[in-house]
């Protein structure tokens, strides 16, 4: 597993699609993260319940400041994305890469491929750039240059040991509180029907 710190800038770093959920949450907890979706494969409501998990009540906190959503609807719009899109040090996760290239007619997708090839690596001379990708018929071709451009990182852990202990010792801290916090809603029921 690599550690998140580990990974340079200046290359495009390849996700297989099991693991752009997984990373979405680390990078929201710990840096913030540009999240540009291009399929339908990235449940809002999962990062948003997978948050809460960890950081209680103020998972909308970071919904709202450290996760910044776009999707392409099409091939030319995730050109525009990327080309408007600021060189900063915010990691880009790109999810499904080539889901809208399989709308494209055959005449366009080799020069909005590259265009976007170009652009993922402008970004990610500032930042680090990761890319999800399908690369099924009829786009193998695309998959190919794909593998041969990226570089591909199984897992990614962007926590440091330090960070994780923090984090459990949050969890248990929200557990030991759960019984309380029920207790006070139970009085509150109690109260409320005694004043009727």
């Amino acid at each position: 597993m690599k550690q998140l710190t580990d990974l340079p800038n200046g290359l495009i770093y390849r996700l297989a699609t099991d693991n752009v959920f997984g990373l979405t949450i680390e990078l929201a907890l710990t840096t913030g993260i540009r999240l540009l979706i291009c399929g339908n494969r990235l449940p809002f409501y999962d990062i948003a319940y997978a948050l809460a998990r960890r950081v209680g009540q103020h998972y909308e906190i970071i919904l709202k400041e450290e996760i910044t959503f776009s999707r392409a609807e099409t091939c030319i719009q995730l050109v525009d994305f990327l080309e408007e899109m600021e060189a900063r040090a915010t990691p880009l996760l790109v999810s499904d890469l080539l889901a809208r290239f399989y709308d494209e007619e055959d005449h366009h997708v080799d020069e909005l491929f590259f265009t976007c090839q170009i652009e993922l690596q402008r970004l990610s001379k500032t930042a680090l750039v990761f890319v999800s990708a399908d690369p099924r018929s009829p786009l193998e071709r695309l998959g190919h240059v794909l593998s041969r451009t990226t570089r591909e990182v199984e897992r990614i852990n962007c926590h440091s040991e330090k960070s994780q202990r923090d984090d459990e010792e949050s969890l248990k801290r929200q557990d030991n509180l759960f019984p309380q916090r029920l207790q006070y809603i139970k009085g509150l029921g109690d109260s409320s029907l005694r004043s009727e």
